[in-house]
C-alpha cells in the first residue's frame, strides 16, 4: 500500500537542503497522491518556495534549541516537544531521515512510523544504516574513491525514474555579462583566497566588460573588502558588494539574474545550480565535485587534485595549503571567457599541474563528472568508478555510463588494478601493496558496518552474504577494464 503522508527530515545547512530537492522531486513522481512534508531549519524556510512543491513545512528553531540545551535543558525539551506534537498530529506513515543526527534519530523513533534512511533501533539509541547507506559510509573512509553525489545518495533511497530540474543557461544575456562571485565557504580549506578573486575580477572586467556582484554573509564581508582593496581603482565601479545585505529570497534573485556564478563548495553554489544558472565551481581541499559538485548537467568544476586531495577539514596535516595555489585566476578567467560548456579551454591552454576541469553529466545512475582537461586519469579514477558501478548493482540498478574520456593506464596502474582484482578473487580484504590496501579501505569499512549492526534488523548470515556479493561485484567491475 502506498504511503499517504510522507515526512522528509533535513535539518542540515543550506547546501544540504538544496541537495535534498532531487529526492523531493522523485517522491512527488513516485507517490503523486501522497502529502509530503519537510522538517527543516527555521532559518531556511524562505528557500522552500524555490524548491519542489511541498504540502507542509515543519520549521524547527535549531539555533534556539542549541542555545538552550547546555544550561536550560527543560526549555529546550519544551521547544522540541511542541515541534514533535505537530509532527505526531500529522499522522505520517513514512519518514525519511537524511541526517546522521541524534536529534532526528529521536524524532524518528518517537513518531513510530516506518523509517527510510538512518533508522532508529535498540529503543532509538542506535542508528541502523540500510545497505545503501553502509556502502556510502564505506566510501567516506577513503574519499579518493568516492564517486556518488550526496543528492543521489538521498534520491536512491526511493525507487523511481530520475527527474531533472532546470538546465543551466549557456549564453550571457547581454554584452555586459553579470557575474556573481561567492567569496566564502564554511571552511578556510575550501575557500579560494580573496587575492585570487581580486585578480579574477580584474581580468573579467578588463576582457569582457562584466559587471560583478560579490555575494556572501555579513561574516564574510572582510573578504569582499579585501577584494575591493586589491582591485585597480578604475575597476571598482563595476563591482557591487552585496555581502550581508541580502536575505535568502534576495540571494536567490541575484543568483537567477546572474549569467554566471563563480563559487567554492558552499550553499549559494548549489542554489544557483538548482535555479538553472550556469556556474564555474572552484573545488579544493576537502571539497570533491563527485560528492557535492553543482548538481545537474552541463556545469563546470575546476578542481585542485594534489596527492592529498580530498583532505579533511579537521586535523593539522596541512601546514602548506598547496591546493590554494594550484588553481590560478588566469586559468579560471580563461575557462569563463571561453564560454565553458560550449568550447571550454582551448587546446593551447596551459592547465596548471594537478588540476582538472570537469563537466557534469547524467550517466543513468545520477550526476557524474567527466574530466575534460588537465591531469590524466589514473587507477584511482577507475577504482572509484568501479565502486560507483558496484553501488548501482547493490540497488539492482543498471550500470552507469562511463564518461567518454576513458583513461589510458600506465603499466604501474594496470598492475595495481590486477593485484586488487586478484586480492578480491582470492577472498582477501587485505594486501601487501600500499595501493591495494588503500583501494580496499572502503570495502573493509562497508563490511565492518554490516557486521556492527548484524542482528539488529538482519541476521549475521545476511550481512556476510551481502558483503561477499559486493566484493564480487567490485571485482567484476574492475575486470571489465583489465580485460
Amino acid at each position: 500500500m502506498s504511503p499517504r503522508r510522507i515526512l522528509v527530515m533535513q535539518l542540515a545547512r543550506l547546501g544540504d537542503l538544496v541537495q535534498t530537492w532531487p529526492l523531493l522531486r522523485q517522491l512527488r513522481e513516485v507517490y503523486p497522491e501522497a502529502q509530503i512534508g519537510l522538517l527543516m531549519d527555521e532559518s531556511l524556510v524562505d528557500l522552500a518556495k524555490f524548491g519542489p512543491r511541498l504540502d507542509a513545512l515543519y520549521p524547527m528553531d535549531l539555533k534556539k534549541i542549541s542555545r538552550l540545551t547546555p544550561n536550560r535543558p527543560a526549555e529546550a525539551y519544551c521547544e522540541l516537544d511542541h515541534c514533535l506534537a505537530d509532527l505526531q498530529a500529522a499522522g505520517f506513515d513514512l519518514v525519511f531521515n537524511l541526517n546522521f543526527s541524534r536529534l532526528t534519530l529521536l524524532i524518528a523513533y518517537l513518531l513510530g512510523a516506518p523509517v527510510i534512511g538512518y533508522q532508529p533501533v535498540k529503543g532509538g539509541r542506535e542508528f541502523w544504516r540500510e545497505p545503501w547507506l553502509a556502502w556510502i559510509y564505506g566510501l567516506v573512509h577513503d574519499r579518493a574513491f568516492s564517486r556518488i553525489h550526496i543528492s543521489d545518495v538521498f534520491r536512491h533511497l526511493v525507487r523511481g525514474r530520475e527527474t531533472e530540474a532546470a538546465h543551466p543557461s549557456q549564453t550571457a544575456s547581454s554584452k555586459e555579462p553579470v557575474i556573481a562571485l561567492q567569496l566564502g565557504t564554511r571552511h578556510p580549506r575550501r575557500t579560494w583566497p580573496p587575492e585570487n578573486f581580486a585578480r579574477l575580477a580584474g581580468l573579467l572586467i578588463e576582457k569582457s566588460g562584466a559587471k560583478l556582484r560579490l555575494l556572501g554573509t555579513a561574516r564574510e564581508r572582510a573578504l569582499g573588502e579585501r577584494v575591493n582593496d586589491l582591485l585597480k581603482p578604475r575597476f571598482r565601479d563595476r563591482v557591487l558588494n552585496l555581502q550581508g545585505k541580502t536575505d535568502l529570497t534576495e540571494l536567490a534573485g541575484h543568483l537567477r539574474e546572474a549569467d554566471l556564478v563563480v563559487s567554492g563548495d558552499t550553499g549559494p553554489l548549489h542554489l544557483a545550480a538548482a535555479l538553472g544558472t550556469r556556474v564555474v565551481a572552484i573545488f579544493q581541499g576537502p571539497a570533491s565535485c563527485f560528492e557535492t559538485g553543482p548538481y545537474g548537467s552541463g556545469q563546470a568544476v575546476i578542481q585542485a587534485e594534489p596527492r592529498c586531495h580530498p583532505c579533511r577539514e579537521s586535523g593539522d596535516e596541512c601546514q602548506e595549503p598547496l591546493c590554494q595555489r594550484l588553481v590560478t585566476p588566469e586559468f579560471v578567467a580563461e575557462v569563463i571567457l571561453a564560454g565553458f560548456g560550449a568550447k571550454g579551454p582551448g587546446s593551447g591552454s596551459r592547465i596548471p599541474p594537478e588540476v582538472r576541469v570537469y563537466e557534469s553529466f547524467r550517466d543513468g545512475f545520477g550526476v557524474n563528472y567527466a574530466s575534460c582537461h588537465g591531469k590524466p586519469l589514473g587507477w584511482i579514477d577507475l577504482v572509484g568508478w568501479a565502486y560507483r558501478a558496484a553501488g548501482a548493482r547493490l540497488l539492482h540498478h543498471p550500470s552507469p555510463r562511463w564518461p567518454s574520456r576513458r583513461p589510458e593506464l600506465s603499466q604501474n596502474d594496470l598492475r595495481a588494478l590486477e593485484l586488487l582484482a586478484k586480492a578480491l578473487q582470492n577472498g582477501a580484504t587485505e594486501g601487501n601493496e600500499p595501493s591495494v590496501c588503500k583501494a580496499l579501505t572502503p570495502l573493509r569499512a562497508f563490511g565492518a558496518a554490516l557486521q556492527h549492526q548484524a542482528g539488529w534488523k538482519e541476521g549475521r548470515h545476511s550481512a556476510s552474504e551481502r558483503f561477499r556479493e559486493m566484493k564480487r561485484a567490485l571485482r567484476e567491475e574492475l575486470e571489465r577494464f583489465i580485460s
